[in-house]
């Protein structure tokens, strides 16, 4: 079972989730004092709508702004009119939106008007009603939930729609899961009561901390323990886990620090480096550019002998390096198109396994992530959804 470490590094939190020794998962939130708009749901006027990129401009306060994208949600929540499906924005049109994307460089944050609220056990969204559930659940515990939800018939459920989470498969009482969709149908509630009421660039919902969010991203079965030396985090987490069901510990040791002990500045050295060494001696070349992520996968010191021809060698550095190459795009959070230049194989059937292996590694991945092919040069193209800016935009390692 895997432990999660937090600490502080370059002024955010940084959170890394450990499988036995090694990190699976880095990720960093912003400190308590310093969260950001994201998971906000404001208020905003539209400043200008721009039908040749689809999407229109808001004004958020004064001074702050965001892009919407138009097109991705049929419903939108208008103050003064009703916006069916299929009507257009106008400028001067004040609406209700969700934060959904950070800041990128010169780009403004990411709006949506298609309102939606996660937690550990399921996501509420505010347009749409009935339940489905994570694909990852099987179909008796599909049913299962499914029929506990019936029994308990939530008060106001059937206004929202909501999408079960893996995670729910782990409680032994639904309880959790009920109480956790009762706060996102309060919170909702308020947001169409108030709405049309309240001042311009109103926050209508102030979304968790961000750290939170994250482990309650993290499946449950992958770590039974969090800890950390930040006093004022560990009281967060108390309160927020109350029900006891993962320890939360608070780290104090004078002699070692949580960072040292964990090698947390080895682990960010090799994650924020080019080279990537594999346990058989190859290694591999990460280069991040504007456009995409290109892995070279190298033989290093795998050769061969007469008793054992290179091919079986290259075999097995690429397969080392499948598994590798996804815990790498975890571990960094690139996104976009992703180009991996394997050793060059001849035999087909040992192109067909490494594919076959590479699958299932992604698969892995709580973020949307999909291997599209190998190409007739022998590169294999991954593209893996943009959630979060990768984290050599967040951490720097003096």
């Amino acid at each position: 079972m895997g432990k999660i470490v937090i600490t502080e590094k370059s002024g955010r939190l940084l959170l890394t989730l450990f499988d036995e020794k090694r990190p699976c998962l880095m990720e960093t939130a912003s400190l308590p004092e310093t969260e950001s708009m994201l998971g906000n749901i404001y208020l905003a006027r539209v400043k200008d709508v721009v039908p040749g990129i689809n999407g229109a401009f808001l004004s958020l306060s004064e001074g702050k702004t965001a892009f919407l994208p138009l097109g991705k949600s049929a419903e939108i929540l208008c103050v003064g009119r009703e916006l069916a499906e299929g009507s257009a924005l106008r400028q001067g049109d004040i609406i209700v939106v969700q934060i959904v994307g950070e800041a990128l460089k010169t780009k403004q944050p990411t709006a949506s008007a298609g309102l939606s609220l996660a937690g550990q056990y399921c996501v509420c969204d505010y347009f749409g009603h009935g339940i489905s559930f994570s694909g990852k659940l099987d179909k008796e515990k599909k049913k299962r939930i499914g029929d506990a939800i019936r029994m308990k018939d939530v008060e106001g459920r059937r206004g929202y729609h909501f999408t079960i989470r893996t995670n729910a498969e782990n409680l032994e009482s639904y309880e959790p899961l009920f109480r956790e969709m009762e706060s996102f149908i309060a919170a909702f509630d308020v947001i169409t009561q108030v709405y049309k009421y309240r001042t311009l660039y109103s926050c209508l919902y102030h979304r968790e901390p961000e750290i939170i969010s994250l482990i309650k991203n993290i499946p449950l079965d992958a770590y039974n323990e969090i800890v950390t030396d930040l006093p004022e985090i560990h009281k967060l987490l108390t309160q927020e886990f109350q029900d006891g069901e993962k320890n939360v510990r608070l780290y104090q040791d004078n002699m070692i620090a949580l960072a040292k002990l964990y090698s947390l500045e080895t682990h960010l050295k090799e994650a924020l480096g080019r080279k990537v060494w594999l346990p058989g001696g190859g290694y591999l070349i990460i280069e991040p550019t504007e456009a995409m992520v290109v892995i070279d996968v190298n033989s290093g010191k795998a050769v061969g002998t007469a008793r054992k021809p290179a091919s079986n060698y290259y075999l097995k550095v690429n397969l080392e390096a499948a598994k590798e190459v996804a815990r790498q795009l975890r571990i960094r959070n690139y996104s976009g198109m992703i180009m991996v230049d394997f050793i060059n194989m001849e035999s087909d059937e040992d192109n067909r396994k490494l594919l076959a292996c590479l699958d299932e590694y992604l698969r892995e991945d709580k973020v949307k992530t999909r291997l599209v092919d190998m190409t007739a040069l022998g590169i294999v193209e991954i593209t893996r959804k943009k959630m979060r800016r990768p984290l050599s935009d967040y951490i720097t390692n003096n």
